[in-house]
């Protein structure tokens, strides 16, 4: 049996186990997922339904580092679907403003999400989200049952609900914990109308099983070659994607690869600056239509001035022949009709994989490649002060 094209002992001998098995076990963790809460349906349905109810209910998607970027992907969609207030604030944020963001006169759902749920700035955003919010409920999506977050239960306006036990990611950086957790989030959001998601992930499990089975070769020769910059660009719930993508590179290459993310249009606003000849661009295309067609503008116009840098293009809906690009990552089918939020699922692949084989070509260990130890797989060394 092998992972990601290498077999277990060579893994082992690495360091690389853990992260490449759970990179790996994505798409199945998916349908576990989604398994998992259509059991719990019940109980996350009422918590919802009464919450909606609510007097002027807003909606706070937080999570710190890695789990802050879900919110970011489901921020927006949530609110057209659920047509409430909905915004993604990092814990990193509400603890040194909580004022800035909660909203007494309202009442507020607070959406933790957390691999561990250990991390002092989750615990203690919502101890302040209690201090600060008038009527609170709290959902707290983690992958640990041990945790805090987990085993913190207090209150009748509360819900929890925890992720199959192998998506609590041995490894120092998030991969599958990261994916199933956001999944979950997108779930809920369609708790109303869950069964009829079922077609959905087994098309996007089959997306990203597309993606480890016929990409590795390209992905691992784009890893191995010689860059020192990437960028991550996406629009709309991709925009989340990219700030994840940009994180586990850096994370998985010990800070020595140096990424940035940026919308499409964004780009063009000064940050298009940091490219240069040992850049990599990474185009995340969007399944949105009206929105592609901003995209593309820009891969044209980055194009015209290119020189040496690298380019990978992952999504469909444009002509390949067009585009001067060193990968093409297309899906099997085509998105359009799965809904925008959802189809970001797997676009978290590509950056995961590249962080995985970019760390064994630099020498590092993938599962700990932190080799000072400036980052850990529960953050340490934060003091929380009260006012």
């Amino acid at each position: 049996m092998n992972y990601l094209s290498y077999q277990i002992e060579h893994l082992q001998s690495k360091g690389g186990f853990s992260t490449a098995k759970e990179i790996s076990n994505q798409p199945d963790l998916w349908n576990e997922t989604y398994s998992k809460l259509l059991g719990e349906k019940d109980e996350i349905l009422k918590f919802i339904q009464k919450f909606q109810k609510e007097d002027k209910p807003n909606v706070i998607l937080t999570g710190a580092g890695t789990s802050a970027f879900i919110g970011e992907v489901l921020e927006g969609p949530m609110q057209r679907k659920w047509g409430i207030p909905c915004r993604a604030i990092a814990t990193t944020d509400i603890v040194t403003h909580p004022e800035n963001y909660f909203i007494p006169s309202g009442t507020t759902l607070l959406i933790s999400f957390a691999r561990s749920g250990d991390s002092p700035e989750s615990l203690h955003a919502v101890r302040l989200a209690k201090k600060h919010c008038n009527k609170l409920y709290e959902l707290n999506i983690t992958c640990n049952a041990e945790g805090n977050l987990a085993k913190d239960i207090s209150g009748e306006n509360y819900c929890l609900f925890l992720l199959p036990e192998e998506s609590n990611d041995r490894s120092l950086v998030m991969t599958s914990s990261f994916s199933s957790m956001l999944l979950s989030g997108l779930l809920i959001m369609n708790i109303h109308v869950l069964e009829q998601m079922s077609p959905i992930i087994s098309r996007l499990s089959e997306i990203g099983e597309y993606i480890l089975r016929s990409y590795l070769i390209g992905i691992k020769k784009i890893a191995e070659s010689d860059f020192e910059r990437m960028v991550f660009l996406g629009s709309g719930p991709l925009f989340g994607i990219a700030h994840e993508s940009h994180m586990k590179v850096q994370e998985m290459t010990n800070g020595q690869v140096i990424c940035k993310f940026e919308s499409f249009l964004g780009l063009r606003h000064g940050p298009r600056i940091v490219i240069n000849g040992a850049t990599v661009i990474v185009y995340l295309l969007s399944s949105n239509i009206h929105a592609r067609q901003y995209e593309l503008d820009l891969v044209r116009s980055v194009e015209l001035t290119a020189t040496n840098e690298k380019s990978v293009i992952i999504g469909n809906g444009y002509d390949e022949k067009e585009f001067r690009c060193d990968l093409a990552i297309k899906f099997p089918s085509e998105t359009d009709d799965i809904p925008e939020e959802f189809s970001s699922l797997p676009y978290i692949l590509p950056a995961q994989i590249i962080g995985f084989y970019k760390s064994l070509h630099l020498g590092l260990s993938p599962d700990s490649p932190s080799t000072n130890n400036v980052i850990s797989r529960v953050v340490q060394g934060v003091k929380i002060y009260h006012k």
